[in-house]
């Protein structure tokens, strides 16, 4: 049976192969970053480890299908992990804590993203001519995951309370 590891895998690296082949055909490549999304929604301190590692890997798949500097996207995304999951925190987090955790993520890889992508001299990816509405587009996706997210966990403590899963 496969573990959620695994699955977790497959789902970041599924989004990089969208996010790299197919939102550049239909013109959202420059709008959204379903990875970035993705990690940002399922980033808290229990998983950092494995999304550190699923970021890397889907930032250097996403690099190599664009021809960009290997590297520049999976820095991006692994520096988003690390700030979204140590602001998130372990432990059963709210709606509001995750909503600041992901949008706090989601500055610091287009912060990181733009200082690499300087240093580099290369540029590209989820950058749009209309950063405001671009802005507000991921924020409202990153809070909308967020309180799905919160609401499914209240479901799961309701449905099978801690006591339960410990013994």
């Amino acid at each position: 049976m496969t573990n959620r590891r695994t699955l977790l895998f497959l789902a970041i690296g599924f989004s990089a192969l969208v996010q790299a082949r197919l939102l550049p055909e239909v013109g959202l490549d420059r709008l959204i970053s379903l990875p970035l999304l993705l990690l940002l929604v399922l980033a808290s301190a229990q998983r950092r480890g494995t999304l550190v590692a699923a970021a890397f890997l889907a930032g250097l798949l996403i690099d190599t299908l664009l021809w960009r500097p290997l590297g520049l996207t999976a820095v991006m995304l692994v520096a988003a992990v690390l700030v979204s999951a140590t602001v998130r925190g372990g432990g059963d987090a709210g709606w509001i804590r995750r909503s600041v955790a992901a949008v706090a993520g989601y500055l610091a890889a287009g912060l990181t993203f733009s200082v690499t992508s300087g240093l580099t001299g290369a540029g590209g990816g989820a950058q749009g001519t209309d950063d405001l509405s671009r802005l507000a587009l991921n924020v409202g996706l990153l809070v909308f995951g967020s309180v799905l997210g919160a609401r499914r966990r209240a479901q799961q403590l309701r449905e099978r309370p801690l006591d339960d899963r410990l013994g």
